[in-house]
């Protein structure tokens, strides 16, 4: 099998060494990395592959589903990067750093959340790279909302998006069809978050409105995911009392916009950075032990709906 995956690599690749799996690599074909579809009980998403022993989170596919891209830390001295996987015939990579990661700007620089939007046209992230009016390194890490965009065969150089997203403004983007930008609001300091909605209009992006009860309802909530018809919105708030910890919960859409009470999407565990396959299938989060944790699937069932908007 190894050596079939190899030719198939010559034959689409320049550089075939870049694609042929390593020695002891599990061979991945096929669809999300070759991986038996999760039920109803979330899974470890490629374990050994994609979530490892390093702090693997936060991910997202381009709408054709042939490459994902992810968050990796491998020890808390090391850099956190963007990786990605790409499929080639039906064969995909094994994971590796993205070109547009930036560690210079502090040890240990954090490039991480990586969101494709649903045109492919766009990929944005946070980084603590120094914005030209900010401080270079030293002291806390100032986080800010980076993008690049695709050029046809790669994609560009990092770029600010500046107000409203900047700075230190936003944090996890999440886009609709029609261009309007759910993000995390962090303007009030960490451990105030709330949910607020940028809307673009004539290709402008307006004022971050914050969004009323019952999604932001007092509590710390934060990364959003809104399904690109705007039907439902996905988000993690924050557990108080005895059970404190993170949840995700799933709003629907009213037919006069607004939305409503949100509802527990009940895992079996603790979860965060909610995410949904272009094909809407599948329910990818961040699950286990913080600051080691993993990339999980479920079957999108679990939320609720049987329209998932894509």
């Amino acid at each position: 099998m190894k050596k079939a995956v190899c030719v198939l690599c010559l034959l689409a690749f320049a550089s075939p060494d870049l694609f042929c799996q390593d020695e002891g690599f599990p061979d991945l074909a096929g669809p999300y990395l070759g991986q038996k579809a999760p039920g109803l009980t979330p899974e470890v998403f490629a374990p050994g592959v994609v979530s490892t022993d390093a702090h693997e989170f936060a991910c997202s596919f381009t709408p054709d589903g042939k490459e994902l891209y992810f968050t990796r830390r491998e020890s808390r001295q090391s850099p956190t990067l963007i990786m990605v996987c790409r499929c080639a015939d039906g064969v995909w990579t094994k994971p590796e750093a993205v070109p547009f990661n930036d560690t210079s700007a502090r040890a240990g620089g954090m490039s991480f959340e990586p969101m494709v939007t649903p045109d492919g046209r766009r990929l944005y992230f946070s980084s603590d790279r120094p914005l030209a009016a900010q401080a270079g390194p030293g002291g806390p890490p100032m986080l800010n909302t980076w993008f690049v965009e695709w050029s046809g065969d790669r994609w560009g150089a990092p770029q600010n998006p500046g107000a409203p997203f900047n700075p230190m403004k936003t944090m996890y983007i999440s886009m609709t069809r029609d261009g309007t930008i759910y993000t995390t609001d962090v303007s009030q300091g960490m451990g105030r978050e709330s949910i607020a909605v940028i809307k673009s209009v004539n290709g402008t992006f307006q004022a971050a409105e914050l969004l009323g009860p019952p999604v932001n309802a007092g509590l710390r909530t934060i990364y959003p995911f809104v399904s690109p018809d705007e039907a439902f919105l996905i988000f993690c708030r924050s557990k108080t009392g005895e059970q404190k910890g993170e949840e995700l919960l799933v709003s629907y859409r009213n037919p006069d916009g607004d939305w409503a009470e949100p509802r527990m999407i009940d895992l079996g565990m603790q979860a965060g950075t909610p995410y949904v396959s272009p094909d809407g299938k599948y329910l990818f989060f961040t699950g286990g032990e913080r600051g080691k944790s993993d990339i999980y699937w479920v079957d999108a069932r679990v939320i609720g709906t049987s329209s998932m908007g894509r």
